[in-house]
């Protein structure tokens, strides 16, 4: 299990022999379904659906939230509740809204285990069960995600070269995707090495350009020149992040292998500022930036993955 100060530990993966026919369950809480899908080790990875008004099916708008997975259920209900401004107003534009996530990140391992289900797996696998849900267009999904969300986007589209409509990508995290080559801790006695060891969130300090030579460009480049070019994307930044630089460096990349890339950034002080405040007794109260970040999401949903003309 991982531990962080911030959350509690979450599941990670087990051994198994992948499971021809899966049983999915769903149950109902209110106006809100959980959905337990299958992943292919035989863990019940967690998706909590909300459905618009109107009939069926509707366009869907897959949502990953950022830090490690493994929360479970109960974790995605409470932010979907409590942090649900975005996804009520995706509600509100005829958005199936589902938020998901895989099991526990463990870091550093993508691109170097090869006998265990990582996070990323899941979340395709919770992408082809939307394609499958009687209530969904299959030719309109969306993904939407911040910090680690935003990287799961990538490993996700990387895995399965096409699917999605559009994507948006926010603060994308995407240390592992990239191949960032970071010092590892010296309290966790791991060496300087290329992308491997325990990260330290000060020593990564990337607002500015990050050069080719800092990152596994031929892996990086790899995963990307396997996305299609069909895929409508949208790299959302931040002025301030830390890791402002690596986001640009992930759209410099896509277009530079010419994928349908675009890229905007906007400034706030808050990181994962995009999914709205916290629910008070009284709501929301929402600044200024925030419903002109939310505004540019579903604008660019609206063209590419609503209304788009299949």
């Amino acid at each position: 299990m991982l531990e962080r100060p911030e959350r509690p530990a979450g599941w990670l993966f087990h051994q198994g022999a992948r499971v021809a026919n899966p049983l999915d369950l769903v149950v109902s809480v209110e106006d809100t379904e959980i959905h337990m899908v299958f992943s292919r080790d035989g863990a019940y990875v967690p998706a909590v659906v909300r459905k618009p008004s109107g009939t069926s099916p509707f366009p869907s708008v897959l949502c990953l939230h950022g830090g490690s997975g493994g929360l479970g259920y109960s974790f995605l209900l409470d932010q979907m509740r409590r942090r649900g401004w975005l996804l009520d107003r995706l509600l509100a534009e005829g958005y199936l809204v589902c938020m998901a996530e895989g099991r526990a990140e463990r870091e550093d391992a993508y691109g170097k285990v090869d006998d265990a289900v990582l996070d990323h797996v899941d979340v395709v696998e919770v992408f082809r069960y939307l394609q499958r849900l009687p209530d969904v267009d299959a030719r309109r999904i969306g993904t939407f995600g911040v910090s680690h969300g935003g990287e799961l986007q990538m490993k996700v589209i990387a895995e399965m070269g096409e699917g999605p409509a559009a994507m948006i990508p926010t603060e994308p995290a995407v240390i592992e995707f990239l191949g960032l080559k970071h010092e590892a801790s010296d309290e966790e006695g791991w060496m300087v090495a290329d992308s491997s060891g325990a990260r330290v969130e000060e020593r990564l300090q990337y607002n500015r350009p990050v050069a080719d030579e800092e990152i596994d460009l031929p892996a990086a480049m790899k995963r990307i020149d396997g996305i299609s070019p069909d895929v409508q994307i949208m790299v959302m930044g931040r002025d301030d992040d830390h890791l402002q630089g690596l986001f640009k460096k992930l759209h410099e990349l896509l277009d530079r292998s010419g994928k349908q890339a675009s890229w905007t950034t906007w400034d706030h002080p808050e990181h994962a500022y995009q999914w709205g405040p916290l629910r008070t007794g009284d709501g929301y109260a929402v600044d200024d930036v925030t419903v002109a970040t939310a505004d540019h999401v579903i604008e660019f949903l609206n063209r590419h993955v609503r209304d788009r003309s299949v």
